[in-house]
């Protein structure tokens, strides 16, 4: 599994491969409101993207192709303040392409009250979930 990391935004320029299995970007926002940088550490079983420090309002993004065995997770702590919450910011079964909120881009806000992922059919961050 191929994984690549950057600080800025992802371009949306994909390209497909091997098993029609589409490389994928998750990427992360911090949503927390105010001066608060968001803290956080991604990983999935087989990599470690290491811990991180987020401004206000950044964002981060990393990218990777996707199992043809179709269980791939990414999960991730994310702590500000006295905070510390974990979410699974990537599953393949929920988040694959043709899900129905799939995606290949798969773009999250981190609010306090939990993660917001952009809804693709209104261009919001109204698809929220709660801390795992």
């Amino acid at each position: 599994m191929c994984i690549c990391v950057a600080m800025s935004h992802a371009q949306d320029d994909f390209s497909l491969t091997g098993f029609d299995n589409p490389r994928t970007t998750v990427v992360i926002i911090n949503d927390l409101g105010g001066p608060l940088p968001l803290r956080y550490h991604c990983k999935s079983k087989d990599d470690d993207l290491g811990d991180r420090t987020m401004p206000p309002r950044g964002s981060w993004f990393f990218q990777f192709k996707p199992s043809v065995f179709g269980n791939t997770k990414f999960y991730c702590s994310f702590s500000w303040g006295k905070e510390l919450h974990y979410f699974d910011i990537y599953r393949q079964n929920r988040d694959r392409l043709f899900a129905e909120f799939g995606c290949r881009r798969c773009e999250w806000k981190i609010r306090k009250n939990g993660p917001c992922k952009l809804n693709k059919d209104n261009g919001m961050f109204d698809v929220c979930f709660p801390w795992n």
